[in-house]
């Protein structure tokens, strides 16, 4: 079967990339001082690259015969409203990082399409590279 284990790892990715911590920003706009518009433009890009990704993943579910499920966001998203730029970007990173190695699950599974396996791979590499676009803006020694 698959077309339903690609399907099933394909719904995965799409949750992964549209139920982010950048895509839950947009929505939830954190606290930004004036010097931080930056932090702003760099979530803006990811989520940019986020959606555009997520139709090819819509496209190919479709293709397969089955049914997009984007999930929902994590509750524990919702503990972050109203709080500064700063705190969102560390907690983006850590996200961040957990998503990786989520998307790094997914490509590990068995019988899987070879179209489905290489959106899964370009998913992978493309939350490498946003995860390496928002530690760049973190500071490792955050003032407490």
């Amino acid at each position: 079967m698959p077309a339903a284990e690609s399907i099933d790892v394909l719904n995965r990715v799409l949750g992964i990339v549209l139920r982010s911590f950048p895509q839950y920003l947009r929505w939830s706009r954190p606290w930004v001082p004036p010097g931080h518009e930056r932090e702003l433009e760099v979530l803006e890009k990811i989520v940019i690259e986020q959606e555009a990704f997520a139709e090819r993943i819509f496209d190919a579910i479709d293709d397969l015969g089955g049914l997009p499920d984007t999930g929902e966001f994590p509750m524990e998203f919702t503990d972050t409203h109203d709080l500064s730029i700063d705190y969102m970007m560390r907690e983006a990173v850590g996200y961040g990082r957990q998503d990786v190695a989520a998307l790094e699950s997914a490509a590990a599974t068995p019988n899987v399409a070879p179209p489905a396996a290489t959106l899964v791979t370009e998913a992978l590499n493309m939350a490498k590279r946003q995860l390496a676009s928002l530690e760049s803006l973190v500071n490792p020694n955050p003032v407490v």
